[in-house]
């Protein structure tokens, strides 16, 4: 067998990155996003059908986040050895079978348990995306690449939220897990079809745990990188916080539908896309480090007048909707230079440092995004709160990172 066809399209050659292979990344890069916004809107149902607390429907979203943290740790680690494109095809196999298991869930607990298995296979597609940007392009080449990438990853909610909303009032939470599945099923044909390997033969690490290891010891002993991929992390943690709480602000503390919840999840997933594209155009003239203090300066300053409309009573549907766009715009710059910071300087294997990345990503939003509901879904204050505090660890990770990297 030749390397071509044992690897798959493209094996022999390192491809280039080009639109079409940025457009397929970009959609198999949202199975992490697609898991959880299509999901978001049938909390209310899937409470109402089993009987649960609210505590316990969010437990469905820690497990999936926790799953994902281990899943891109080991993925984008395993994928240095093996290669990308198989490891990519594989997990997402698994990653269709499993949806469609947990749509029949009898139970809480199986429902949990199938999320967790949903995180661990579904994380694939954003490891690996950004580990093929990481091996085709270098420096500010590779921050636009993976600023669109992003920007890209960020339309799963666009059209996730409403597909969600749509299916949970025609067929309840399970139709809207079948329609997950079916979407996974999608990305799992792009990905046999249209993704080719990255990473040449040569290029690749020994399959020995020891090696896998090594890579990874490296990248903890470089603390820019610890700081940098905290920021990055952090970012996404504070955006999960408003993730987690986003239904049950809209829907019970201001009283709206599930579909027009759905469109003020649609509008501030826009935002994030067109703060993904902007700083896609930004970077190249100011930098990845100027661009991640202004985008992290936009979601605080948003969080924080979030706070203060909660604590005087005036939260309106309209100033959620505005400064949830500006968090959201925010979130995507920092998330895209985060990344960007972070695999310049895992150069040494990108797999690796994107498997990191992942766990601290995943890690850290499965600590965080329970937040929102620490006083019921009654209030809107502990979502506000955990957005602005989440953002501020963020601000001095990345601050960090920029001082170590100096110094270095």
């Amino acid at each position: 067998m030749t390397p071509a066809s044992a690897d798959g399209p493209g094996a022999a050659t390192r491809p280039g990155l080009t639109p079409g292979l940025i457009a397929a990344l970009g959609f198999v890069g949202m199975a992490g996003a697609v898991s959880t916004d299509l999901y978001l809107p049938s909390f209310p149902s899937l409470q109402a059908d089993l009987g649960i607390t609210e505590a316990a429907v969010q437990l469905t979203l820690t497990a999936f986040l926790i799953g994902a943290a281990g899943g891109q740790f080991a993925v984008g680690t395993v994928s240095d050895a093996l290669g990308r494109r198989r490891t990519l095809v594989i997990a997402l196999g698994l990653f269709s079978l499993v949806g469609f298991a947990a749509s029949a869930a009898p139970t809480i607990e199986w429902l949990i348990a199938l999320r967790l298995l949903q995180g661990l296979t579904g994380s694939v597609g954003a490891a690996l995306a950004r580990a093929i940007v990481a091996d085709l392009e270098q420096g500010e080449r590779a921050a636009r690449g993976i600023s669109i990438l992003i920007a890209m990853m960020g339309l799963g909610p666009v059209f996730g939220s409403p597909l969600g909303a749509v299916l949970t009032q025609w067929g309840g939470w399970r139709l809207a897990l079948v329609g997950l599945a079916t979407v996974a099923t999608a990305m799992f044909v792009v990905a046999l079809l249209c993704i080719p390997e990255s990473l040449p033969r040569e290029r690749r690490h020994p399959a020995r745990i020891g090696a896998l290891l090594r890579n990874l010891g490296l990248l903890a002993r470089d603390g820019a990188f610890l700081g940098f991929a905290l920021a990055y992390a952090l970012s996404y943690g504070a955006m999960m916080v408003y993730f987690g709480s986003s239904s049950f602000v809209v829907q019970r503390v201001l009283g709206e539908s599930t579909l027009v919840y759905s469109l003020t999840f649609v509008a501030s997933s826009i935002a994030f896309v067109l703060g993904g594209l902007l700083n896609g155009r930004l970077v190249r003239r100011h930098g990845a480090h100027a661009m991640i203090r202004i985008g992290q300066g936009l979601s605080l300053v948003s969080a924080l007048a979030l706070v203060a409309i909660t604590l005087a009573g005036g939260l309106s549907l309209w100033a959620w909707i505005v400064l949830t766009c500006v968090f959201e715009a925010g979130c995507a710059m920092g998330m895209s230079n985060g990344s960007a910071l972070t695999l310049r300087r895992a150069a040494i294997a990108a797999g690796a440092g994107s498997a990191a990345l992942g766990l601290f990503q995943f890690g850290v939003a499965a600590v965080v995004s329970p937040i929102g509901g620490l006083w019921g879904s009654g209030t809107a204050l502990p979502t506000v709160i955990g957005m602005a505090g989440v953002t501020l660890l963020a601000i001095a990770a990345a601050a960090v990172g920029r001082a170590l990297e100096r110094r270095a």
